[in-house]
């Protein structure tokens, strides 16, 4: 399987809005050597200013760009900034926010600009979105349906200014060794489950793992959401009809 890493650490240097998140390059790189050792292969590897909003918007040259676009793997792992409402409504849109002079602009509104899945010959599969309140549970409908154009399964979190997900060198890195059982005494858990045993480390009280499944019937989203795991899936014809999901709040 082909995927991609995403990492911006470097945001006020960069010019942009802060804080700077110390760990977010180092999770990714982690993340990446796991799935390589799995056996899997990388397709691009970006950090800082090379993380560009239009490698996630839906444009001609955007979200399909040669080097980097978000939809041209089956995984793409982003670690950086989004943007929490307090408190969030059904309507508020949710963001991934980058810090390039590349691209622009740096903030992707998901609902509005974001769709995955819609790449020959498979698009995106598994968007892992490792940011502030990128998939708010009140939201889901507005932000995040629209974007299943082919996608199977995205994954987040949801919570508002008071409860985030903490910069986090492990979080993205568990979530590796739970989704690729590559190691015996880590448990080998589908794409959702190691979601949400990883998903809900260094988060606030309040914040919640997030993994959102679609499907064409009620029965086949609820397979994708609890039991697809990495390169074992069930085939479907989109659009999506159905989406099941599911969280975890610390």
């Amino acid at each position: 399987m082909r995927f991609s890493t995403g990492a911006v650490s470097s945001y006020v240097a960069g010019g942009c809005a802060g804080p700077d998140l110390p760990a977010a390059i180092e999770e990714a790189r982690t993340f990446a050597a796991i799935f390589l050792q799995a056996g899997h292969q990388m397709f691009s590897r970006w950090e800082n200013a090379q993380v560009w909003g239009s490698d996630f918007r839906e444009t001609a040259s955007g979200d399909r760009e040669p080097q980097g676009g978000s939809d041209l793997p089956a995984l793409y792992l982003f670690c950086g900034h989004g943007s929490c409402q307090n408190a969030p409504t059904a309507t508020d849109p949710d963001f991934l926010l980058v810090c390039s002079s590349t691209g622009g602009p740096n903030t992707v509104t998901i609902g509005r600009e974001v769709r995955w899945g819609n790449t020959p010959p498979a698009g995106l599969q598994y968007a892992v979105i490792d940011a502030s309140c990128p998939m708010d549970l009140v939201s889901l409908a507005n932000s995040w349906f629209p974007v299943f154009e082919g996608l199977h399964i995205a994954l987040g979190h949801s919570g508002d200014s008071g409860a985030d997900a903490l910069d986090s060198p492990d979080r993205g890195v568990l979530f590796a060794l739970y989704a690729t059982g590559i190691y015996p005494f880590f448990p080998h858990y589908s794409v959702g489950d190691a979601w949400m045993n990883a998903g809900t480390e260094d988060i606030q009280t309040g914040c919640s793992a997030v993994a959102l499944a679609a499907g064409t019937s009620r029965n086949d989203a609820i397979w994708h959401r609890d039991e697809e795991t990495i390169g074992v899936h069930s085939l479907f014809n989109y659009p999506a009809s159905w989406f099941a999901w599911k969280w975890r709040t610390a």
